[in-house]
């Protein structure tokens, strides 16, 4: 009876470490495919910023390119969020511009020309999270016919992006 009741303790303790090695591996892959749909998320909200940035200072290239008498180059000033000493404005960044005879941020039709773009529009790398950001040209001719409906498309690698019409100044929303 003493080797029985050795043997019946012995599956008792077995099951109970493989039962607890089952659920500690469960929690495991559920943590991390929590953790991994939440940075997708944060990727993507972290891009529809930079759309919206993208799409302001495009703008504001194009008004201040009007107000100006429609030359080639502006330069695009950004004051801070709080005021200085005297309550004045205190200058943030300034960055030139080439404007195209349209009045929307310009450069070489190419994907370098459109990663041109992204450093004069946001002044900032080509990067998220840690991740690259790739600049890619679509030329409006060979896709639609249409050269208005030339586009830089800025994505990550895997997931969502956002596109900036070169001849329009439309930046168009995130898409997945």
């Amino acid at each position: 009876m003493n080797k029985l009741e050795s043997a019946n303790e012995k599956n008792r303790s077995l099951f109970v470490n493989i039962a607890v090695i089952v659920v500690f591996v469960s929690l495991m892959l559920g943590f991390i495919l929590y953790l991994n749909e939440g940075s997708t998320n944060i990727k993507r909200v972290a891009l529809e910023n930079l759309a919206e940035q993208f799409s302001t200072s495009v703008s504001n290239a194009h008004w201040q390119w009007q107000g100006e008498g429609r030359p080639p180059i502006v330069m695009l000033v950004t004051y801070g969020s709080k005021l200085g000493e005297n309550n004045t404005l205190v200058e943030k960044d300034r960055k030139p511009i080439f404007m195209s005879r349209l009045g929307w941020p310009k450069a070489e039709p190419s994907s370098n020309g459109c990663a041109k773009i992204w450093d004069m529009v946001l002044n900032i790398p080509m990067d998220i999270e840690g991740f690259k950001v790739f600049a890619e040209y679509y030329d409006g001719l060979k896709t639609n016919n249409n050269a208005l409906e030339s586009v830089c498309r800025y994505r990550l690698s895997t997931g969502p992006y956002f596109e900036y019409k070169v001849f329009l100044g439309q930046v168009l929303k995130v898409k997945q």
